[in-house]
């Protein structure tokens, strides 16, 4: 606010330090009298006068009830908060990220200092600026949804839209319509409605968890690859799309092609630009530098929690696997921050799996979180026993054959009940019935 210091008139910031002082003590009678002080003495420079000024407007309103002190300490604290996130945000120059952060739009943006996030930093900002189709791998939880909104909204298309589809989540009878659109009075009632692809015209279109697609929905992905043309569901005629195709997944895709599950030419399409996510991990080194994000990222959406940790909290993070990965961490921190006793997070605070008194859950690593268990031991949810006496110990099993024993294992140990054993796998209802189909089990 003051370009020369030198030319302020001496003791004037003391002064100013004491109509602070008196305002914090409520003490408004001192705050005033230096407040028409340095209002009236025009030797002071304009810069000071005016923050003179401004300090008697914010005496007024709060003697006239408009502010409180709390509010106004509130409000400062969330913008220091907000400031401190989009310094981070921030690229050093032009579109280079910094060395913690890459931006992805104001909700979100990728953090890490390990050489591996700092490679996949510089790549992101590089394979930004070009429209050939990425394809994003890495465990659940990992951030490729952030590291596919960095691509967008740090690239060409960034003023385009960005249309985001989780394809696990979306039942297989509905995908078509809902990707490709559809035409008024296919069936009754049914409206024309324009699909994911023609919504995301002039921008991207993020393909998340692609290896739950079936095979009929993979060939018509691939032919809109190719032809960069939709058609409606009930529709005769093509329309021209311009879209940029971003996908995701925490499967093996080159296993399912052997297996059959997944088509190599659609693979091949996607596969041009490829990005690996590593698991939490395999890069500690960032974590405390993402529970501080965390920790920041929290305080805005609940002022009240606690944006400290101990360092003793913070050896326990650090030494945690996180199964989950960045989703998991997240929540971690959030939790904790909400039910923080003190100041700052303790280890205290934490949940009783960081401080070794609770059974992890399975691990989401992989193409399944089926994990070998002992015959002697009752099931659990995620852990299924899985067995084949004749089974030659030597021979590697095909991906089909591990997911049929698991299937009939789940479902055995469930009762015949379909939730129940989608439950035991750790997969969605949904998930599940798409397993049944595509192993051809009733």
């Amino acid at each position: 606010m003051v370009k020369n210091l030198a030319s302020i008139k001496p003791g004037l910031l003391a002064g100013l330090a004491r109509v602070c002082e008196a305002i914090v003590k409520e003490e408004y009678a001192r705050a005033k009298e230096l407040f028409a002080l340095t209002v009236r003495d025009k030797s002071y420079p304009p810069d000071i006068s005016l923050l003179a000024e401004a300090f008697g407007m914010m005496l007024v309103k709060v003697e006239a009830g408009e502010f409180s002190l709390e509010k106004i300490s509130s409000e400062l604290e969330t913008a220091r908060a907000e400031m401190t996130r989009l310094q981070a945000v921030l690229p050093t120059s032009g579109k280079q990220p910094n060395r913690h952060a890459l931006a992805g739009d104001p909700s979100s943006m990728v953090v890490g200092e390990s050489p591996a996030m700092q490679d996949i930093m510089r790549h992101t900002a590089r394979i930004a600026q070009v429209k050939a189709t990425v394809l994003i791998t890495g465990e659940t939880g990992t951030g490729k949804g952030l590291v596919a909104r960095a691509l967008h909204f740090n690239g060409s298309r960034a003023k385009g839209p960005f249309v985001s589809v989780n394809c696990a989540a979306i039942p297989e009878t509905l995908l078509e319509s809902e990707l490709f659109g559809i035409e008024k009075g296919v069936a009754s009632g049914v409206t024309s409605r324009m699909g994911r692809f023609e919504q995301a015209d002039g921008g991207t279109l993020f393909l998340d968890e692609i290896g739950d697609m079936s095979l009929d929905s993979q060939a018509k992905i691939l032919h809109v690859i190719e032809s960069s043309m939709v058609e409606r569901v009930g529709g005769r005629q093509s329309i021209p799309v311009d879209v940029r195709i971003i996908a995701a997944t925490h499967r093996d895709l080159p296993a399912m092609c052997d297996a059959k599950l997944f088509r190599p030419d659609l693979y091949y399409r996607l596969n041009v630009l490829r990005l690996h996510i590593p698991a939490l991990r395999e890069r500690r080194e960032d974590i405390p530098l993402l529970a501080r994000h965390f920790l920041d990222k929290n305080s805005l959406r609940n002022p009240g929690a606690v944006r400290g940790i101990t360092p003793d909290a913070l050896r326990l993070l650090a030494a945690h696997n996180w199964p989950g990965n960045i989703r998991e961490m997240d929540n971690e921190i959030e939790r904790a921050a909400l039910l923080a006793r003190g100041s700052a997070i303790t280890p205290q605070d934490l949940s009783p799996i960081l401080m070794g008194g609770e059974t992890p859950c399975p691990s989401l690593t992989g193409d399944s979180p089926i994990l070998p268990h002992p015959a002697e031991k009752p099931l659990k949810r995620g852990r299924i026993l899985l067995r084949d006496p004749g089974h030659d110990a030597q021979r590697v099993r095909s991906l089909s054959e591990v997911e049929l024993d698991a299937v009939r294992a789940a479902l055995s140990a469930a009762g015949g009940n379909k939730a129940q054993a989608a439950r035991i796998l750790g997969i969605t209802r949904e998930g599940f019935r798409k397993m049944l189909k595509r192993l051809a089990l009733s």
